[in-house]
């Protein structure tokens, strides 16, 4: 693997060794914004909480006894081939190895967010992983963040999977363990690793990884519409 930062760990495949479909595990590339966080499986729980009927707390053997879902899906860092760009922008510098497709087991967010109650006026459903750290560069916010993004009712529940295991292994720490969010189709940064907490939300997700990093802005064609 390719080490393109050693704090926090973001390691890259070395994209001319690809030679088959799926991706091992040992060289699925790693991206963190964080240290990797030490979980004990024992005391981990995954809150369900917000704009539902029944807040919830599992276990991850509570997990188990959702119906297991098998997903084939890539994840790719929206910062790939970021290298080659000019001028230069900030960011892990990747060049072409910021990608892997696994074979990821789970069960559906769905099915939780059903036996949650999720309420009527629901808009989005935000996942929060157990990763966090203070940001470096402004605009920051003060203090210390988790990694946080939202995802629109209707995609939660779609097709996100919450994956524990890896091409049919337990879930790697570098990779979420002992719970990450896989969302296919979209971008990596919306597949949250090391989950321990899901909001659902009636207003919009403004937060840091979700408005300042992995957004941008546009100005309005209307003056009187200000900034979207």
């Amino acid at each position: 693997m390719i080490i393109r930062e050693k704090d926090p760990l973001n390691l890259e495949m070395p994209f001319g060794t690809l030679d088959g479909f799926t991706t091992p595990n040992e060289r699925f590339y790693v991206r963190c914004h964080f240290p990797i966080p030490q979980i004990d499986i024992r005391r981990w729980k995954l809150r369900i909480e917000g704009a539902i009927e029944r807040p919830m707390e599992f276990t991850f053997d509570e997990l188990q006894q959702f119906q297991k879902r098998n997903l084939t899906a890539t994840i790719e860092c929206a910062g790939n081939s970021r290298v080659f760009l000019t001028p230069k922008a900030k960011g892990v510098q990747w060049e072409l190895g910021a990608v892997g497709n696994a074979e990821w087991t789970g069960v559906f967010l769905a099915d939780i967010l059903r036996q949650a109650g999720v309420r009527s006026g629901a808009r989005e459903v935000v996942l929060e992983g157990a990763d966090n750290g203070a940001i470096a560069e402004p605009p920051r916010p003060t203090g210390k963040v988790h990694f946080a993004r939202s995802l629109p009712i209707n995609k939660a529940m779609d097709d996100v999977i919450l994956a524990d295991e890896m091409n049919g292994d337990p879930l790697p720490a570098s990779h979420g363990f002992p719970l990450r969010a896989v969302v296919p189709g979209w971008y990596g940064m919306a597949s949250v690793k090391w989950l321990r907490r899901i909001i659902v939300t009636e207003d919009l997700f403004q937060g840091y990884y979700q408005t300042v990093d992995y957004a941008y802005w546009h100005r309005s064609l209307s003056p009187y519409r200000g900034h979207k």
